[in-house]
């Protein structure tokens, strides 16, 4: 008999006029002006689309039925193999960012610590001013310093399974909320880390009081490869400051470098990529989206979005699924 087909997680943007399929396990709805699908399994972020009139929805499919719930602030879907969850976070609830971020991710890992969806592979994190504050109080490294106290008080010990790839990115508008988006599945990914860049995990203390917790990309039991947003540093230093053409050619080196890394490891032939590129507002983003597509090639899915990066001096983000 023939092996049984491999379960696999599918993207993929589409108009916001289209129906949620049946086996979507989520439909992430950008711009606060875009209609949101009446479906248990629709999330709004409100980052703003600029890559043309239609808003756009990201949608990821699964492998066969679905199951919606709620398990406290978190909403999950999930086929059997592979889960989607989010949870959204109102900061005026809590002491602070640290706090709040602490307490997000303390009901994520608890949750998966006792779930069969034991493996997280990828997150996002929309916050609220990203780049507003001073040194160690810039929201960016207190949302650091919370995730980071999650992780080390997590049950089962996440130096020994890796960081999940992941995306930070800050929402430019007035409100002090946090949105936290992940996958999980049944099954193990294989972390990636890109070596032209020190371990986000390993930043020296002059980043914050507490290092970034993520890997640069993870790798699916599929062959899927996540990329986490990735922008232009080396080492851990930033690079090009003020220059958004220059910060455009470093971040594609970088995203070359992983997948050069984890190419043993990838389908030799693979589908074109699924791109997210954060662009800070005020920024031309025409050239910089076009570019993208000229580089990864015919058929790339290429989503373009304000946003503001976690680093101030940073122009751009890219992140991607190969």
């Amino acid at each position: 008999m023939p092996d049984a087909p491999k379960a696999t997680l599918r993207g993929r943007y589409a108009r916001g006029t289209e129906p949620v399929p049946d086996d979507a396990l989520a439909a992430i709805v950008f711009g606060h002006a875009s209609q949101v699908p009446d479906d248990l399994r629709a999330v709004r972020i409100n980052l703003a689309p600029v890559c043309g009139a239609a808003e756009p929805v990201e949608v990821w499919q699964g492998s066969g039925p679905v199951q919606f719930g709620r398990t406290g602030p978190i909403l999950h879907a999930d086929d059997g193999t592979h889960l989607a969850a989010w949870l959204d976070l109102d900061e005026t609830k809590y002491r602070d960012l640290v706090d709040a971020a602490e307490t997000a991710y303390r009901a994520v890992l608890t949750f998966h610590a006792g779930s069969r969806f034991r493996h997280i592979w990828r997150m996002w994190n929309f916050i609220s001013g990203i780049n507003e504050g001073d040194g160690d109080n810039e929201r960016y490294k207190l949302f650091c310093l919370g995730r980071s106290r999650a992780f080390a008080a997590a049950p089962g010990g996440w130096s020994s399974l890796g960081y999940p790839a992941a995306t930070a990115v800050g929402k430019p508008d007035g409100s002090r909320t946090a949105q936290v988006c992940w996958f999980a599945s049944t099954q193990a990914g294989s972390v990636v880390e890109n070596p032209r860049q020190v371990p986000a995990y390993h930043y020296p203390r002059r980043y914050g009081p507490a290092a970034p917790s993520f890997s640069r990309a993870l790798i699916t039991p599929d062959s899927r490869l996540f990329v986490s947003g990735t922008a232009s540093i080396v080492g851990h230093e930033t690079l090009h400051a003020g220059d958004a053409g220059a910060q455009l050619a470093e971040t594609l080196r970088n995203i070359d470098a992983v997948l050069q890394h984890a190419g043993h490891r990838l389908p030799a032939r693979r589908p074109p990529p699924m791109l997210k590129v954060y662009v800070r507002p005020g920024v031309e983003h025409e050239p910089i989206g076009r570019a993208v597509r000229e580089h990864f090639g015919p058929g790339s899915q290429v989503l373009t979005l304000n946003a503001d990066i976690c680093r101030a001096e940073l122009l751009l983000e890219i992140e991607g699924v190969f």
